[in-house]
């Protein structure tokens, strides 16, 4: 179908979902799996769910391990969505970049670039939802308030202080509190530690890591490199003991110009290498989208019946959450 379709909106999806992503940090970590859902709402049930073992019996006989009967609470939470609109008038696509093409071919090259830009604006506002989750526990929405993950799962985030000389036994008390906190059922590949400048330098400058480092090379500080790929190169980072420690200064921009920063220079979050969440994306806000199933995000492209402009719109619908918010650990630095 030809975007110079004077009567039709032109749907655009398969457009914008063959843009490569750019994924950031968080993102790439794959701490929340993707989950496509047919509702402008996710309902979802909170119960207790912790690793547990079975008693051995004698083979066919009757006794079997059984499994108990667990109470838990309905959530109802509303899918919050994230358009974007730009229109591309005469004066944006005049001119000598396109000289002596012709003019579909001039309006098609400028939605795709249009989709491209947009497309990049969605990875980077992902990356603010899932930073904001991870750090705080919270979405921060305009017309749904504030999502709050510790008063939805009725959980207190564990607290752990790091102080000089103890930097090793700290660790592995944040680690236990973090277990304890898991109530998936699934198991950790070790352990991540996002952290604030201050923090960051709290436990570089510690004697636990100056000892543990003071053999080792320039070349292996860096744990991360292999696994995350280009998005690790831009961050600082180095391992100790099985925490990957990463000096996390990212921030964002509001539309205001406001700065905001998900977490404070002299704070850390302990976080174990583990699902811990879902992102529910929602449909499309249209009506032909009606009981259609989600994705990670729509697009379309209207032209105007007087031809004077090209509409290029598209959307995210997306809810980030954590689902194992218990299992994340506030770091401060011990007074």
């Amino acid at each position: 179908m030809s975007i110079l379709n004077n009567s039709q909106i032109v749907d655009m999806t398969q457009a914008i979902e063959r843009v490569p992503e750019k994924p950031g940090l968080i993102t790439a970590m794959g701490l929340y799996r993707g989950v496509s859902v047919a509702t402008d709402a996710v309902t979802f049930d909170v119960r207790e769910n912790s690793l547990a073992i079975l008693d051995d019996h004698l083979r066919n006989v009757a006794q079997k391990n059984g499994m108990e009967d667990q109470s838990f609470d309905i959530h109802t939470l509303a899918i919050p969505s994230y358009p974007i609109a730009n229109t591309l008038g005469r004066e944006k696509l005049a001119g000598v970049r396109a000289f002596g093409r012709e003019s579909e071919q001039m309006v098609a090259s400028a939605v795709a670039e249009e989709l491209e830009r947009q497309s990049e604006r969605h990875d980077v506002h992902y990356e603010y939802l899932t930073a904001l989750m991870t750090m705080q526990g919270k979405i921060d929405t305009t017309y749904y308030g504030t999502i709050d993950a510790a008063s939805e799962f009725g959980v207190a985030r564990p607290t752990q202080t790091i102080a000089d000389g103890s930097v090793a036994a700290n660790l592995r008390a944040a680690q236990s509190k973090s277990k304890a906190g898991l109530k998936n059922g699934g198991r950790t590949n070790g352990y991540v530690l996002f952290a604030g400048a201050e923090m960051f330098e709290a436990i570089v400058s510690s004697t636990d890591v100056a000892q543990a480092w003071q053999f080792a090379q320039g070349s292996a500080m860096n744990p991360l490199r292999n696994e995350l790929g280009t998005v690790a190169n831009g961050y600082t980072m180095f391992r100790f003991g099985n925490v990957d420690v990463i000096l996390y200064e990212d921030t964002f921009q509001d539309k205001a110009g406001n700065v905001i920063e998900p977490l404070a220079t002299d704070k850390g979050v302990l976080v174990p290498r583990t699902e811990l969440g879902r992102t529910f994306f929602g449909p499309a806000s249209t009506l032909s989208a009606l009981g259609s199933i989600g994705s990670r995000r729509f697009a379309a492209t209207y032209r105007d019946p007087k031809d004077r402009y090209v509409e290029v719109e598209s959307e995210q619908n997306a809810l980030v959450l954590a689902e194992q918010f218990g299992a994340t650990v506030e770091l401060s630095i011990a007074p």
